[in-house]
């Protein structure tokens, strides 16, 4: 049996999810999924194909129930964890993202250490720990390079070794079983599971909508305009005209292509709405990320998301027209917050803006079809989680 806690944010399932998928198609493994919040069960409710493949590999449940009165929601997750420990005396692994009371990891990794895994939420290779106004913990709390707090857990996942060293330095390989994996949407698993799925989906939640010569996905932000900043809710309007003027400029130019836009569980939904009251051809959407890009052309988004990350894997064409406040600014010059990712970047200027786009709608669509890594081998994480 393998146990994985996430958080409430979507990033952390849909990172391990390819490795979990696999597990359960080599060993036909129960894989159970434990949600910290709320807030994280709606994300993944929300997101089809996520719920549809946890619920295709085994099942998940929110940590202390659906109560509203704490003292329920204590006894319940005392009585849950109860059957975790129990499945752990029986030989269960664990998968966590430091996302249970801190408490139950304790007692997991005192009692099951060789058995808990710590894994990182994001598994592409992104810098953010390297700039001055990211370097501190969940807590606030400041470390210096190579003095992070070790996870918990005689084991770690990683998918950036820049990254691992830089927070726990390199004597973490004596401290710790290190297991170094790459992006892991880009597994021949999950590329092959994507691609088997795609028609489905597609027919079922956008029937009509002609795709045979490619989509444009944009990927939504925030656009709020409840920042505690000053400075925050300037750059949120900002952002709003910049996503106004790409449904414009798409509008004008795009044809008979649609246009995908995939939102975040924190975006303004009824703000993105209005905007695309009298457009045709511009489609919500809840499909995940790695559906839509098989048939995307060209990916845009109003502020730097990790799709671009899996999109720039995949070889897709990826735009930034965005605007930043000045603290963002500083850490990043001229540049994208994560250049390495996005093939376009532009800064608040919509006929640049009109011109990549125009260059891009012009090029001829080829959807992106599963090749078999035959390089790929059967990773050793594949084999101690089993």
């Amino acid at each position: 049996m393998l146990i994985v806690f996430v958080t409430n944010k979507v990033i952390t399932i849909d990172t391990i999810l390819p490795i979990l998928l696999e597990v359960k198609q080599c060993n036909n493994q129960k894989v159970i999924v434990v949600v910290s919040r709320k807030k994280g069960l709606q994300a993944i409710e929300s997101n089809v194909v996520l719920n549809d493949a946890i619920n295709k590999i085994g099942f998940k449940f929110l940590f202390g129930g659906r109560y509203r009165f704490r003292l329920y929601k204590r006894i319940v997750g005392s009585a849950q964890f109860l059957l975790l420990f129990i499945a752990g005396i029986f030989g269960a692994k664990f998968i966590h993202f430091d996302t249970l009371p801190i408490i139950h990891l304790k007692i997991l990794s005192k009692f099951f250490a060789s058995q808990v895994f710590y894994s990182e939420k994001d598994s592409i290779k992104h810098d953010f720990f390297k700039r001055p106004s990211h370097i501190k913990n969940k807590f606030g709390k400041k470390y210096e390079e190579g003095n992070y707090p070790v996870p918990l857990g005689g084991n770690i996942i990683s998918y950036n070794k820049d990254r691992l060293y830089y927070f726990y330095g390199r004597d973490i390989l004596k401290k710790r079983k290190v297991y170094f994996l790459g992006p892991t949407k880009a597994r021949d698993s999950w590329q092959k599971y994507i691609d088997n799925k795609s028609d489905y989906y597609f027919n079922k939640f956008h029937q009509g909508v002609d795709i045979s010569n490619g989509i444009i996905f944009i990927v939504l932000t925030n656009y709020g305009l409840d920042e505690p900043l000053e400075e925050d809710v300037f750059s949120q309007k900002k952002l709003r005209k910049n996503f106004e003027n790409t449904v414009n400029v798409l509008s004008d130019i795009k044809g008979d292509i649609p246009v995908f836009l995939k939102a975040h569980t924190y975006t303004d939904i009824e703000y993105v709405e209005s905007v695309l009251s009298k457009r045709d051809g511009f489609h919500i959407t809840y499909l995940h990320p790695s559906m839509l890009l098989l048939v995307t052309k060209f990916v845009i988004c109003n502020y730097y998301s990790s799709i671009l990350g899996d999109a720039h894997s995949l070889g897709v064409p990826t735009i930034e027209y965005t605007y930043y406040p000045s603290y963002i600014r500083k850490d990043t010059g001229d540049e994208s917050v994560y250049p390495d990712y996005v093939d376009w970047f532009v800064y608040d200027n919509i006929n640049e803006f009109s011109k990549v786009v125009g260059d891009l709608i012009s090029k001829d669509y080829k959807r992106k079809q599963f090749v078999k890594n035959i390089n790929q081998q059967r990773d050793a994480l594949l084999i101690d989680i089993s």
